[in-house]
């Protein structure tokens, strides 16, 4: 059977490379898939696949990474990790979001509050930036990002979105573009959109902590339809 702490004790050091980390992504994933068949029905997976979406499997080996990453002293010390072990994690995790009744996803909280059953004593010792490996805070990042675009589809309305690309497009990256409607209704659209997206994004002071990633994902993802370049 395979031995996964030498893997692990990588992670844990950051000494993974990045074919070595989308492996262990990989492997993980096909744990949680066996795990659900073995032990759980299908609709228990269902509901995954309803408040995950269909990356169910993506979402749950990150969260599965930062159990994991609690777990890191108990891992060190056991002479072998083996897939039981790792399906044992999974399991309880998925009975966390049952019992939960998945007020967790429902939030869409933060990946910091993806630490779950910590005590307090302990959470000032675990903060991303210090605990978690450069590769991991990296992947988590995209997934943030990412997660926020698909908010935002989700929630804009097509004018919001367009008012958003051509603030994005014109004050962040300086570009000429073809305005579909009068600027000064633009002006006064974004003052409207302000607050809703600082409601959306969790912060209120979200101009200041934007992205330059995120500006990217923007751009390339909600902007394409709305504006071009003259």
């Amino acid at each position: 059977m395979k031995d996964y702490k030498p893997i692990l004790e990588k992670f844990f050091k950051n000494q993974l490379s990045s074919s070595e980390f989308e492996t262990l992504l990989i492997n993980l994933k096909k744990i949680i898939k066996k795990t659900f068949k073995r032990l759980f029905d299908e609709h228990v997976k269902n509901l995954f696949v309803k408040y995950y979406g269909s990356d169910y499997l993506e979402a749950l080996s990150q969260e599965l990474l930062l159990r994991l990453l609690h777990q890191k002293n108990v891992i060190l010390n056991l002479a072998f990790v083996h897939e039981n072990y790792l399906s044992s994690v999974i399991k309880n995790l998925i009975y966390y979001h049952l019992s939960s009744g998945f007020k967790l996803i429902e939030k869409e909280i933060n990946f910091e509050d993806l630490f779950l059953n910590i005590d307090p004593e302990e959470q000032e010792n675990l903060k991303l930036e210090t605990t978690l490996p450069k590769v991991i805070v990296d992947y988590l990042e995209n997934l943030s990002l990412t997660h926020t675009i698909e908010i935002l589809k989700v929630r804009l309305t097509p004018k919001e979105i367009e008012t958003l690309c051509w603030y994005v497009l014109t004050h962040i990256y300086k570009e000429k573009i073809e305005y579909k409607v009068n600027k000064n209704v633009l002006y006064k659209r974004w003052e409207r959109l302000k607050p809703k997206l600082g409601k959306i994004l969790g912060n209120e002071n979200y101009e200041k902590t934007l992205s330059f990633k995120l500006f990217e994902l923007i751009k390339s993802e909600l902007c394409k339809e709305f504006y071009y370049k003259k």
